[in-house]
């Protein structure tokens, strides 16, 4: 799947992904390329397991960080779409009827 994302989409973290943590920054690369991970971005990728939803992400994030479940989820979703364009996630389609 591309990099388009819904709230029903369910990322994974390729396995091609590398993680490393230098010097208190998250780093995450695919290849040559290295991104510099956030430490909100850390706790997201922390609920990425392949069986969760975006939506359910974000309702997570909610909780953790104490703010509305539908700006989490927009910011996750942001995030996923960001990382499936890097090669770090892959997406799952939504389940259709």
């Amino acid at each position: 799947m591309t990099a388009s994302a819904v709230p029903d989409t369910v990322p994974s973290i390729r396995t091609q992904a590398r993680f490393r943590r230098m010097r208190g920054t998250t780093m995450v690369g695919v290849g040559p390329a290295a991104l510099e991970l956030s430490d909100t971005a850390v706790v997201i990728l922390g609920h990425v397991d392949g069986r969760r939803s975006v939506a359910r992400i974000g309702e997570l994030v909610a909780q953790e960080f104490g703010i509305d479940a539908d700006e989490a989820t927009a910011d996750v979703l942001d995030l996923v779409r960001d990382l499936a364009g890097s090669g770090v996630l892959a997406l799952e389609a939504p389940e259709g009827p």
